[in-house]
């Protein structure tokens, strides 16, 4: 028996394999690499936080000072073009926060954020403490992974579905994640096969191992810096093809007890060369001092 479609009918029928395959298409992963060391661990009297934000080859970071009209003052990197959400940031307080997907978690538990949770964290806390002291409020966000910190504590907050929360924190040590859950009590939720995000965590707690002495900020741009992983599992990933997932920029902070915060910006966007700045954010001024 043939079967034949009228012109309109093969027309709809080929829009609709067209967005199903489309649909079912791997996308490219939204991964990063975040770390942050303490007291002892610091050579500064203070913390020291640093992210390399990972994603499409194709999308644009752009780093801004924001003063809202309700909140605290924020300097931060920013993905102007996947949701103009903050990646990472500090605020006049001294608190900073950075994040990462749990792209462990299956899509249709990992919801899309409906509002920049980084942002409002931000606007809203003055310190690590004040943050941790608002877990109901954490318990909202979106699946995902927070880096934190402030003159005296880092912590790392992860978030899975239903608003389930692990916490750790210290005022002496080192802490990293990549993009899945390391709690006992959360990995159940890694459900996708993760394995760059693991090979990815090995290494920056191995890179992280090298060291007794206390991390400088000079440290923490050579492990940003990384390539011993190959193209797709160092810290600095370049992509083994055009189409991968690479390193689009970094950003590390060194929050002193006393003084302005110190930042390092590198910049990777495409089609643009490399550009990297550095010195001390005067929120005062809404400028970065040499």
């Amino acid at each position: 028996m043939r079967v034949f479609f009228k012109k309109e009918d093969l027309l709809r029928l080929i829009l609709i394999l067209f967005f199903v395959t489309l649909l079912g298409y791997p996308r490219a992963p939204y991964a990063c690499t975040v770390w942050a060391v303490a007291g002892e661990k610091a050579d500064i009297k203070g913390t020291i936080i640093g992210k390399n934000r990972d994603n499409s080859p194709h999308l644009i970071t752009r780093m801004n000072f924001v003063s809202p009209e309700k909140g605290h003052k924020i300097f931060g990197l920013f993905d102007i073009e996947a949701d103009g959400y903050i990646i990472g940031g500090i605020n006049d307080k001294g608190l900073a926060v950075f994040n990462a997907s749990a792209m462990g978690v299956p899509k249709e538990k990992r919801h899309v954020a409906t509002e920049d949770f980084t942002e409002r964290l931000l606007k809203t806390f003055n310190s690590v403490d004040d943050v941790l002291k608002n877990q109901d409020m954490l318990s909202r966000s979106h699946p995902a992974l927070y880096m934190l910190a402030d003159p005296f504590l880092i912590a790392m907050i992860e978030v899975a579905p239903e608003g389930r929360i692990a916490v750790k924190k210290t005022d002496s040590g080192v802490l990293a994640f990549t993009n899945h859950y390391i709690d006992t009590g959360l990995s159940g939720e890694n459900k996708n096969s993760t394995p760059g995000s693991k090979e990815r965590l090995r290494r920056i707690g191995h890179l992280l191992s090298l060291k007794n002495k206390a991390f400088s900020i000079e440290d923490f741009i050579a492990i940003s810096e990384d390539r011993g992983g190959g193209p797709d599992y160092s810290i600095w990933r370049t992509g083994s093809s055009p189409e991968k997932v690479r390193t689009l920029g970094s950003l590390i902070i060194a929050i002193p007890v006393t003084g302005l915060p110190e930042v390092y910006i590198k910049l990777a966007n495409p089609g643009e060369e490399n550009i990297v700045f550095r010195g001390r954010l005067d929120f005062s001024r809404m400028t970065i001092q040499p």
